[in-house]
């Protein structure tokens, strides 16, 4: 197993990464929480019949668990739900000393630390993310949320939690569609900084996006892309500036994202596709050559992502979406560019009219 740490506003906290992560969870909990008599556990129906008796084995019989499941899937992620799960845990009569373990993908992470950040002012909780999206991206950062319909995640808080521990055997169990999206948000690593990780994926992306899973090679692209994440954050823990750079091939995805109705879309295909754009009006705008743009596409294709708009969806229909995004600033949304493989700048003064470069057929 190996760890990165976050610093945060709530202190510092450890992602860890490993195959034993799951095994021992009793104790990691034991070790955060001492005395723990009472935990409460939110997941979604999907990943709680895959994962939740071994999950519950891993806790050990002396330790009290109160299970609240939501609705899978993005169009779930609302304030409604929200509230159920507030419901949930306050007819339990909770308190602030008893935390919660999330446990799921991006959604249900993005809720359960809502959650624990509204119920009682303040309740710690842990990340057990068991998707790609999570493990790399979302679980870390203290970012929780819920969507609006004019809008992705505008609503939430930063509630960072007291740990992330990503087991890469969780992947094993997803349809080979979610493993490939989810390289949607590691490609973004290679690509706006980690040199080592763009090699490592050019070498050996088609490995990754087989019927077979390789769990060595899963470890070592969900460590990386952790401690990219854990560095970043812990300079810029609330979006102030370099943290920007995390955004790239999110401004499009997420307009891709609402401008479909949350669904029809995952959203690492949304990601990839918007990295594209973004390599569009990059192109558009003279800061970088064709090269670029055709080194994303190529490996998004060998990693199965699309490449291409969906039929159907004209700039029009994401327009309102890009004018409401959270980096918009006085009316115009900043935007991450890339320059180079390794390289990407975050743009504020641009010609809006450039926007619509950024959906192609």
């Amino acid at each position: 197993m190996r760890t990165a740490l976050v610093t945060s506003s709530g202190g510092e906290y450890s992602v860890t990464v490993g195959a034993g992560v799951s095994g021992s969870l009793g104790n990691s909990l034991r070790s955060l929480f001492p005395g723990l008599r009472r935990l409460g556990i939110i997941s979604n129906p999907v990943v709680w019949s895959l994962h939740g008796p071994s999950i519950l084995s891993h806790l050990g019989a002396d330790l009290r668990t109160v299970v609240a499941l939501h609705p899978d899937g993005e169009p779930a992620k609302t304030m409604a739900t929200i509230l159920a799960l507030l419901d949930r845990f306050i007819e339990e009569r909770w308190e602030r000393r008893d935390p919660f373990l999330v446990a799921g993908g991006g959604v249900t992470g993005d809720m359960g630390g809502l959650v624990a950040g509204l119920l009682l002012r303040g309740v710690p909780l842990v990340h057990l993310p068991t998707t790609v999206v999570a493990q790399v991206d979302s679980a870390i950062g203290g970012k929780t949320g819920v969507d609006h319909p004019l809008g992705k995640n505008l609503i939430g808080l930063f509630n960072p939690p007291r740990a992330v521990l990503s087991d890469p055997g969780f992947l094993r169990t997803l349809p080979l569609a979610q493993r490939r999206a989810g390289l949607g948000e590691v490609i973004k690593y290679a690509f706006i900084g980690d040199r080592a990780l763009f090699t490592l994926l050019s070498e050996r992306i088609e490995e990754l996006v087989s019927d077979d899973f390789h769990a060595g090679l899963w470890e070592e692209v969900v460590f990386l892309s952790s401690a990219d994440k854990a560095g970043i954050v812990s300079r810029d823990e609330r979006e102030s500036g370099e943290r920007m750079l995390l955004n790239f091939g999110h401004t499009f995805g997420h307009a891709l994202e609402g401008a479909m109705g949350y669904s029809g879309i995952l959203h690492g295909e949304a990601v990839a596709l918007g990295m594209l754009s973004a390599a569009r009006i990059s192109g558009a705008m003279g800061l970088s050559t064709p090269a670029t743009f055709g080194a994303i596409r190529d490996l998004l294709r060998r990693a199965g992502l699309p490449v291409t708009w969906p039929g159907g969806i004209s700039f029009e229909h994401i327009a309102p979406y890009l004018g409401r995004d959270k980096k918009s600033s006085r009316g115009q949304v900043a935007l991450v560019l890339p320059e180079e493989p390794g390289s990407v700048r975050i743009v504020r003064d641009y010609d809006p009219a450039l926007l619509s470069q950024g959906v192609f057929s």
